[in-house]
């Protein structure tokens, strides 16, 4: 725990002393999360007669089930363009091994082990609107009138999926962190890192489940903060609009302040995002050794006598290394 608090406080400072690195994390950040944000901020639920209608004209279409498809295969590009910009920005954020004609295929690298790392949140996603389809079928029909609605009826019966998905998408995207390091890194092949990133991952022992924790935890935090605040924002523009008053010097000015507090926002995910990338390579590069032959080692127990002088000289001396 000790060693995860030492990386962890280190690469706040490098976060902080690096403010260039917000900006590719922001690309991360607002290609992630960032979109679900703003929805959250921006859209209100819609009530249970626009989903009743939308579903039922939706089915009834000339053009079902091909319009279902259709919309499947958009939502995918939409999710590979996401992973790509993930892929590179973390090649920017930590640095990769090769520069020039080689960067190219580095990110490509890094790309594949992101598309790997998503794949059981995106079976999970997948099983979950299959299951949605039907129960969200039965529970519009159904005459039940108890307290809720059809709305939290179906969330209740699809809440264990909903609670796997979480779990797919922490435990897929730690993976991929771990291959990521070793990829950009480390300029270690695709199927080297996705073989040994497991390893990677528990050599580190409590540091890693302390840096899973927090890192979730601050994400959790940092999108509720931003969806409350964009929320507090928005309300007097959607009124406006809905209303079909038009918008004047008053309106746009709330317009201009809302964009400028979403860069804001995008640029703080960044910086957490950033925090979190080089926390995560700090850690698992200091408990694995790993030569060009790309053989993981366990880490070498440190020297009980070495002065905290020479420690913090080796810590500082990793800390360049990370971002060369």
């Amino acid at each position: 725990m000790r060693r995860w608090l030492t990386d962890a406080t280190t690469a706040s400072r490098l976060i902080s002393d690096r403010p260039q690195l917000w900006v590719s994390g922001g690309l991360a950040w607002a290609a992630s999360v960032g979109p679900f944000v703003l929805l959250a901020a921006v859209v209100s639920a819609p009530a249970v007669s626009e989903l009743s209608s939308l579903g039922a004209r939706a089915y009834v279409s000339s053009a079902w089930p091909w319009n279902v498809v259709a919309l499947g295969v958009v939502l995918g590009v939409l999710l590979l363009l996401a992973l790509g910009l993930v892929a590179l920005a973390e090649v920017a954020l930590l640095g990769g091994e090769g520069h020039g004609a080689d960067g190219g295929t580095t990110v490509l690298r890094s790309f594949a082990v992101t598309l790997v790392g998503a794949l059981p949140a995106l079976a999970t996603v997948a099983a979950t609107l299959v299951a949605l389809a039907g129960v969200a079928r039965d529970e519009f029909i159904s005459p039940d009138t108890s307290a809720g609605g059809p709305l939290l009826r179906t969330a209740v019966r699809v809440s264990p999926l909903l609670a796997l998905l979480v779990i797919a998408a922490l435990l897929g995207g730690t993976y991929a962190t771990a291959a990521r390091v070793l990829v950009v890194r480390h300029g270690a092949g695709v199927r080297h890192a996705l073989a040994r990133a497991p390893r990677l991952l528990a050599a580190a022992g409590p540091s890693t489940i302390a840096q899973l924790f927090v890192t979730f935890i601050a994400w959790v935090a940092y999108m509720a903060f931003a969806i409350v605040l964009l929320r507090v924002l928005w309300d007097p523009i959607g009124l406006q609009l809905a209303d079909g008053a038009g918008f004047g010097p008053a309106q746009g000015a709330l317009l201009v302040g809302f964009v400028a507090i979403w860069l804001c926002l995008v640029l703080g995910g960044g910086a957490l995002h950033a925090w979190a990338s080089v926390s995560w390579a700090r850690i698992l590069s200091g408990t694995a050794g790993i030569g060009s032959a790309g053989i993981v080692g366990t880490r070498e127990a440190p020297n009980e006598h070495r002065s905290a002088r020479e420690a913090e000289e080796h810590d500082d001396g990793m800390s360049r290394d990370l971002l060369a």
